[in-house]
This record gives structure tokens, sequence and C-alpha cells, in this order.
């Protein structure tokens, strides 16, 4: 319209020197931003300043995900991690598994053994190997295997037990990293129980301890310091009868100073029990206060805080009725199990799958899917 005078928005430029930089940010929005993102983006947001590297090691996975390890042995030495916090697979060359069999787990070591009556103590992250003392008697194939700890501490014993005698003894043997030799010594056991073909033993408050494979009240607990084998007899679980032909599947778990057991059959709910020494009987727990466990046969952890994944829950590795999946966990807040998000194509090849702690940053070290 004639007449009409148009006026410009006028922008003033400000001066770059003027921002304020992104190192500047409040701590707060900077643990929030960080808390939201994957493992891989917390890695890259590190690297922009030294005060994003600060934040970004205070919290990047103070909790760290167990991850299941899928170990292959008559293949050609490739393993696959399975991350149950970001649902993905990892791939590495581990050509130290070949030939071997896990016999257990431990902050992120394997107990790894061979037909030539071999042991080796293997941390797949770092690939460092210790070798254990070789024995023609002891252990053997039948033996169950268990760690104190992590190879590299100076409290690390290696323990294994075997039945003999038709199950009226058993041969209890322990070794430290860099021994020459296994001590061995066999103990009498009236009540002909198997302990070594049970869930796989636990360490818990400096001692070692085995379920009877069918007697749910007697735990055989080793003493390594005094070397001592004592056998607890505590009242009997009440559990009802197992829909599912496979019975039920029991894990020993040690949890804050406390040994749990975790009994399932798939598709029924899983039992959980306290081992109440002071009352010496197994004490049913309805909630878990937080803590997630994660079980298998050859080992099985408890961890608290873990980001994505689900509290107060009990995570297992596959099972037969959840084909394509790679894990499941039952919540115990919702009362129901939960399938794995992520699909997986079942291998031909028979593979052993057990929980291992993965040091941070551990995905940079394999080829993700």
């Amino acid at each position: 319209m004639a007449g009409r005078k148009t006026t410009r928005k006028i922008y003033k430029p400000v001066r770059v020197d003027e921002l304020r930089p992104w190192s500047d940010l409040h701590r707060d929005l900077l643990e929030l931003i960080v808390s939201r993102l994957c493992i891989e983006d917390v890695v890259r947001l590190s690297f922009v300043c030294k005060t994003w590297q600060y934040v970004a090691r205070s919290l990047d996975v103070i909790n760290q995900s167990p991850w299941l390890l899928f170990s292959f042995p008559f293949k050609d030495g490739k393993s696959k991690f399975f991350d149950p916090s970001q649902s993905k697979f990892y791939f590495g060359e581990l050509p130290e598994l070949r030939y071997l069999y896990i016999d257990c787990s431990k902050d992120g070591w394997l107990v790894l053994s061979c037909s030539t009556d071999c042991m080796y103590l293997f941390n797949p992250f770092t690939k460092s190997k210790i070798n254990l003392p070789c024995c023609r008697s002891f252990p053997s194939p039948s033996m169950s295997v268990a760690l104190s700890c992590g190879a590299t501490s100076p409290d690390c014993v290696v323990f294994a037990i075997e039945n003999v005698d038709e199950f009226r003894g058993v041969s209890i043997g322990i070794c430290h990293p860099g021994d020459a030799q296994w001590r061995t010594v066999k103990y009498q056991n009236t009540d002909r129980a198997l302990f070594c073909c049970g869930p796989g033993p636990v360490f818990c408050n400096g001692l070692f301890y085995c379920l009877s494979e069918w007697h749910d009240n007697l735990v055989g607990v080793f003493d390594p310091q005094n070397h001592t084998w004592s056998i607890l007899r505590v009242p009997l679980l009440n559990l009802p009868l197992p829909r599912s032909d496979e019975g039920r599947v029991k894990h020993l778990v040690e949890c804050k100073g406390e040994l749990l057991l975790v009994s399932v059959s798939y598709p029924d709910k899983p039992f959980i029990f306290k081992l109440d020494l002071s009352k010496m009987k197994w004490i049913e727990m309805e909630s878990l206060n937080g803590v997630t466990l994660f079980v298998s046969s050859h080992s099985s952890l408890s961890t608290t805080d873990v980001p994505r994944i689900l509290r107060n829950s009990v995570y297992f590795t596959k099972h037969p009725r959840c084909y394509g999946k790679s894990s499941y966990l039952y919540s115990l807040d919702d009362c129901r199990y939960h399938p794995s998000k992520q699909r997986h194509v079942t291998p031909s090849v028979k593979a052993t799958i057990v929980w291992i702690e993965p040091p941070k940053m551990s995905h940079l070290l394999f080829k993700s899917l």
C-alpha cells in the first residue's frame, strides 16, 4: 500500500568472545545429558574437553552391566558377547578359547580347562593368561570350579570339587595363581550327596558354598584358610511341582555378603531364597530391594543401579521356549517374564554361555552388530 512504511528487524551481531563455552555448562545438566546417552556417545563426549571428560568418567559405567559370553570351543575361535543394557552384540577373535571349556567366571576372569587336565586363568578383555598347575588325577572332567576373586588379586583362590568313592566322599583341591601344584584333600560324606553336579560353587564371606544336586537341605561349606569341609543341614524347600518336564534349575548367588538360591522352572515364576545362618534355614524373598541378579550354570552375580537394567529382577540365559532370544528376565515388581528385545539365531554348534563382568569401555575392544 502506498505510503506504508516497512520496518526491518535489525539483529545485533553477537561477538564470539561474549558467548559462554560449552565447558561452562552446569554440571547437573551435563550429568543429565550423559545419563541419557549410549556408551559410544559417552566416549565421544569425553573427548570434547577436560571438564566433560571428568563428568563422563565419574558417571560412565560405574556399575557396568554384565555381559553374556558365548563361547564355541570347536569352531574358529570367534566369540560373541551380548550386552543386555544396550541390547547389542559384540564379536571378537578369541582363539585362546578354542578347544577349551569354561568352568566358571569371576571379576572378568575365566577358568578354562581342556582334555589334557590343564587349566588356565584367562581374561578375554585384556588377553591375559595365567597357567594353573596340571595334575593327572585332579582336577577331573566331573569337577565343579569357583574363583574367590579376580586372578590379579593376592587373595585369589581357585576351588575345585568332585565326588569320589561312589559318592561317599568329596575331593577338594585349591590353588593360587603361581602355585606349582594343587593342594588336594578328601573328605568323607555319609549323606551320599552330589556336590559337584548341582549349582556352581559360590564364594561368600571367605567360604566356598556348594549346594547338593538332589537335596536342597544340604549345603557344603569349605574354608580355604583352615582347609575344613562341613555340611549344613537346613529344612527342605517347600516348592510346588513344576509344570515343565525339565524340572527346576537352581543357581547360587552371592549378594551383598549373603547367599541366595534362585530356583526356576519356566514358565513358572522363579523362587528366591536367602540362607539365614542364625536360624539355619532358607528364607523366601519377595523382593530383591533394587538388586539385579544375573544367573547361569557357570556363573551368577548381583549388581545394583546399572543403567538401562531392570532393578529388582533376575536375568537368565536363553531358555528353550524362547527361541530366537539371547536372554530373558523376570521382574519381581510386575511378576512376569520379559524376553530380550534383541533377536538372535541359535547357532548349530552348542555354545557355553556364561555371565562375565567386563571392564569399562569394553565395547571398544570388539566389533558390534
